[in-house]
């Protein structure tokens, strides 16, 4: 739970989460997601890099571009959501 508080302290980190729990289902690249984030496309790729580091998103490499997809682990994206729920109280 730490770890996914430190997480979201990082903006970028931040709304590509709260992208993927709003849409736990979606599979897409870094431009369609720098699109629904509405950020810079280099940011979104070394947050989406980061996430899949740390496990809370599955990179799909194809020939010749990657897509970013949601963990499937339910406990952490419970604990995503929990987060974000309290964030979102806090503010």
């Amino acid at each position: 739970m730490r770890k996914i508080k430190r997480l979201l302290k990082d903006e970028i980190i931040r709304k590509i989460l709260l992208f993927f729990n709003e849409n736990p289902r979606s599979i897409d690249t870094v431009k369609g997601i720098s699109i629904w984030v509405g950020d810079d496309a280099d940011r979104v790729r070394e947050g989406l890099d980061r996430l899949v580091k740390e496990g809370i998103l599955v990179s799909h490499k194809a020939a010749s571009t990657s897509a970013y997809s949601y963990t499937n682990q339910r406990d952490t994206v419970k604990k995503i959501e929990e987060c974000i729920k309290k964030m979102a109280g806090d503010s």
